[in-house]
């Protein structure tokens, strides 16, 4: 085989070079360092030297240590962190024990974060991979005198040369931890012996449910994880039998658990799916927890996404009946400094002012009337009389974010641990029991006893005192309301719009392909609620403009060049696309979330212009259909997106 021109030089100059001319570092790197990075390919201008260390006073020591670094780059504004490649170390040439000096290139290569960091004497060379949390790899531990080998040298050039690295998967490595993965593969499949013996160390599978405390095991994957409570955030730890990641263990947040793990559920790990997926090939996956990435093969991705199927379905079921019991899912939710709630109703300054003061007057430590029902905390108000926590009000700046007068104050439904605590020392095996008027007030009640009832006392209570009158008061008022239909109760195709926009809304965030399962009901229903619409409806350019991108995803510019007969189209013509679209996610696995997003507008546009002729059935259809998508559509755009 033909030795490349490139490795004939490298091998050359390494042949010819005299390491005894080495006298101290400056030679070492001047005479050595940078003419062999040179005969690898590396442009002079993807250098840099970098000081490593500073004194007590911030300022670089006369004597400080430096490092070179060779970056994918020669642009200077962008050598960093993400285009860095080796991280080398230099020592005096008298110095022949490396072990300091490759702790301390170890310690600031993490800073650095390169894909090799080299330690050398000019004689001595020892040469590492960084490969993320893995224990760096030693590919070199050799001497000049060895180097000058052909064999040695040719393949010194071709695991460093800088075409080769500057090309590798900077942000994982995928490169060498895939090559890593594959070498144990294939050993593995010689050895038959030696996969039975891996295999008997497999978790044994089993589901175990304590409380709050959930814990999944499949034979490559175990998750434990603590579910969210009404008040607080849940989290997970995920840990891997196999002998790569044994002793691994990945903690996500809440967080990380929402943005990353829900969606996908029940798919295949091939449909492209689930955000924490890639396929790298057709056996190995490239997989990202929290700030880990890690490669598993497909019998591993195959257990993780059964175990993340199972935590994710009651970690999302615990949000879901925490927000259904609270009655919180028609207001928005907030969160700010150290607390999270959901948005009420919002009031001037004034009346807040006045709410304020009657809570402290009346703290429930002060008298016995009906009316002494507080507990004084700070800018709170938390109605309690000391053993039960009814609910917790909080005010927030709609805009600015200091108290000053003549601001709108949102009033805030406040998500607080201590109320948990207290339904906790109730000793109840539910803290839904406690929910109700002598226990934790839903949203809902809390709104409407402070307009109903708290707010119209304060107002009559310092009727006299107050500069404003009761009109002017109850003027500052902001209500946010929702005239929507609930879908169960919708008789006119109208209002589904709305419920079909927060659909399409939310297609248009989503990146993933979706289950077709969930689409196939949804196509099928509204392209027959659709179907008997007066032809005379007007935008039929758009509704054929659309549909061409789902079947050509081309751009409308191009489906309008693309297209002769354009203004003789007719809305048969764009049902019978409809039905095509119909035919062919009823032989489909999953959708691409973009087409979703386009037929969704389709629907939209006919059922907001069009005169449509339908049934009862049709109707009944469609609101069986769009329920179930418009509530994952709900929970994703509230829990999921807003992690990610």
């Amino acid at each position: 085989m033909t030795i490349p021109e490139s490795i004939k030089q490298f091998i050359k100059w390494i042949q010819g070079f005299d390491h005894h001319i080495l006298q101290n570092e400056d030679d070492i790197k001047e005479k050595f360092i940078f003419p062999m990075f040179k005969h690898l390919c590396y442009p002079e201008k993807c250098h840099r030297e970098y000081p490593l260390a500073k004194n007590k006073s911030g300022n670089y020591d006369i004597n400080y240590d430096n490092a070179e670094i060779y970056f994918t780059t020669d642009d200077a504004k962008d050598q960093n962190t993400d285009t860095s490649l080796i991280f080398i170390k230099v020592i005096e040439p008298d110095k022949t024990k490396l072990n300091d000096a490759i702790e301390k290139a170890r310690f600031y290569s993490n800073n650095f974060n390169p894909l090799f960091f080299v330690v050398t004497n000019g004689y001595i060379i020892n040469v590492f991979k960084r490969l993320h949390y893995y224990k760096e790899e030693l590919v070199f531990d050799i001497n000049i005198d060895a180097l000058k080998n052909n064999d040695i040298a040719s393949d010194f050039y071709n695991k460093l040369n800088f075409n080769l690295v500057k090309n590798i998967d900077k942000n994982t490595a995928d490169f060498l931890i895939n090559t890593k993965s594959n070498l144990i593969e294939k050993f593995l499949g010689c050895h038959p012996d030696l996969q039975d013996v891996l295999e008997k160390c497999d978790f044994e599978p089993c589901i175990m449910r304590e409380g709050y405390r959930l814990v999944v095991v499949k034979p490559k994957v175990a998750i434990a994880c603590n579910l969210p409570k009404a008040f607080a955030e849940g989290n997970c730890e995920i840990q891997f039998s196999s002998i790569l990641f044994r002793g691994l263990k990945i903690n996500l947040n809440h967080q990380e658990i929402l943005g990353q793990l829900m969606t996908g559920l029940y798919t295949q790990v091939d449909w492209e799916c689930r955000r924490f997926l890639k396929q790298l090939d057709k056996n190995n996956f490239k997989v990202i927890l929290g700030q880990t990435t890690v490669i598993l093969s497909k019998l591993e991705v195959a257990d993780l996404c059964l175990c993340v199927d199972e935590v994710c379905q009651e970690y999302k079921n615990s949000i879901i009946k925490f927000e259904n019991a609270l009655e919180t899912w028609n207001f928005e939710f907030v969160k700010f400094s150290e607390s999270r709630g959901f948005i009420l109703f919002s009031v001037r300054q004034e009346l807040w002012d006045l709410m304020q003061q009657f809570a402290n007057e009346f703290d429930y430590t002060k008298g016995k009337s009906k009316w002494h029902l507080f507990h004084r905390e700070g800018i709170l108000i938390r109605v309690s009389r000391g053993i039960r926590d009814h609910t917790f009000i909080f005010p927030k700046l709609d805009r600015d974010l200091s108290l000053l007068s003549n601001n709108q104050i949102n009033i805030i439904y406040e998500l607080n641990n201590i109320n948990f605590q207290s339904i906790e020392t109730g000793k109840l095996t539910l803290w839904q029991q406690d929910i109700g008027v002598r226990g934790t007030w839903t949203a809902r009640y809390t709104k409407k006893w402070l307009l109903e009832k708290y707010i119209p006392k304060v107002i009559n209570y310092y009727s006299d005192k107050s500069q404003l009158s009761e009109a002017e008061l109850l003027a500052k008022i902001t209500n946010y309301t929702s005239n929507r239909m609930l879908i169960q109760e919708v008789d006119n195709i109208i209002n589904l719009a709305p419920y079909l926009r927060d659909i399409q809304s939310w297609l248009h965030l989503y990146v993933e392909n979706i289950a077709a399962s969930l689409l196939k009901p949804y196509y099928q229903a509204y392209t027959n609620l659709v179907r008997n619409t007066d032809s005379s409806i007007t935008g039929i350019d758009y509704i054929i403009g659309n549909l061409r991108k789902v079947e050509w995803k081309n751009t409308q510019e191009e489906n309008y060049s693309n297209f002769k007969d354009w203004k003789n189209l007719t809305f048969k013509y764009a049902i019978d696309c409809l039905d095509e679209q119909v035919a062919r996610i009823n032989n489909t696995e999953y959708e691409n979330s973009f087409n979703a997003d386009f037929i969704t507008r389709i629907f939209i546009w006919i059922i907001e212009n069009g005169k449509i002729s339908f049934s009862q059935a049709q109707l009944n259809a469609a609101k069986e259909a769009l329920l179930p998508l418009w509530e994952q559509s709900r929970f994703e755009m509230r829990h999921v997106y807003p992690n990610r």
